[in-house]
């Protein structure tokens, strides 16, 4: 039986020109007539969602994409709520999800995976606005550190480019204060940073970004950071890797189950998506449970 497999690339991610390893991988494990394969290279100008949405009504049975968190925003909305997998080759500087997933950020295994056997994990989505995202929506630094990071520093330097951004813009770490409003309770604080996420950060030794099952929970998880110095955050962070599963100086973790609100008191303010600056506050987040199928690695255990 053809399998068609619709893969969308964004040049601009990961290293200089991948799309020839990319072609060369796929030869090596996606063999005709198993596989009929389509690459579609992004220009930056087009609605990557609504491509992916024609390709799903001609027959995709697998949409994978090829990029960074940006990328992969845009092709799993197309994929929220159906049968059809999302495949990722993690090409970009966060690749979170990915990560969290523990699907393989070396491009030769991760095109393996998406051809041998693999496992398809049906995961949670955030909503904010007519948007799905995968991994976290955030205001206060983290919005500041994406705007002020440009791509060609993160495609040179990798995290160290957020590094570099944080010790230059020292304004960051200013707390606002906001009205957080959760399953319906409401509670006015100050932070430096509110993070909505669909994993539990920190919680295992060898996981900082969650273990897989939060992503199955049903669940949103809040981080409020209330850090006011860079070498308050840079403790924090230590913290934090130091005692995987304890709480950090300087944070502390909500739960909802169903959405957040985030308004900002006095100015409105930045807000990021999955590493994206999407707008400013208010934002509301809700979670969509099993909302997105995804290629993933079998677990160990199994």
């Amino acid at each position: 039986m053809n399998q068609k497999v619709f893969l969308v690339y964004n040049p601009k991610a990961g290293e200089e020109d991948q799309l020839v390893e990319i072609q060369s991988a796929i030869g090596r494990y996606f063999t005709s007539p198993s596989w009929s394969i389509e690459i579609y290279q992004t220009t930056g100008k087009e609605d990557v969602t609504a491509i992916c949405r024609a390709a799903c009504e001609g027959g995709a049975s697998i949409v994978v994409s090829a990029g960074g968190d940006g990328t992969l925003v845009s092709v799993a909305n197309a994929l929220v709520k159906r049968k059809i997998p999302l495949g990722i080759l993690p090409l970009g500087t966060g690749n979170l999800l990915a990560r969290v997933l523990n699907v393989p950020l070396k491009l030769d295994q991760a095109v393996q995976l998406l051809a041998g056997e693999h496992t398809i994990a049906t995961i949670d989505v955030l909503k904010a606005g007519d948007r799905y995202y995968f991994s976290n929506v955030g205001v206060g630094i983290s919005p500041v550190i994406m705007k002020e990071t440009k791509t060609e520093q993160k495609k040179r330097l990798g995290f160290l480019a957020y590094i570099i951004t944080i010790v230059k813009q020292s304004r960051l770490f200013r707390r606002h204060r906001y009205m957080l409003t959760f399953d319906g309770q409401s509670r006015r604080l100050r932070a430096s940073e509110i993070l909505v996420a669909n994993t539990t950060f920190f919680e295992k030794a060898t996981m900082p970004y969650g273990p897989p099952e939060t992503l199955m929970d049903g669940q949103i998880e809040v981080y409020v950071a209330t850090a006011k110095t860079l070498s308050d955050y840079l403790r924090l962070v230590q913290d934090l890797f130091r005692g995987m599963g304890q709480p950090g100086a300087k944070l502390y973790h909500l739960e909802s189950l169903h959405n957040v609100r985030i308004e900002a008191i006095q100015a409105p303010q930045l807000v990021q998506a999955d590493g994206e600056v999407i707008g400013y506050t208010p934002v509301e987040v809700e979670i969509v449970p099993q909302a997105l199928h995804v290629i993933s690695p079998i677990p160990a255990d199994e």
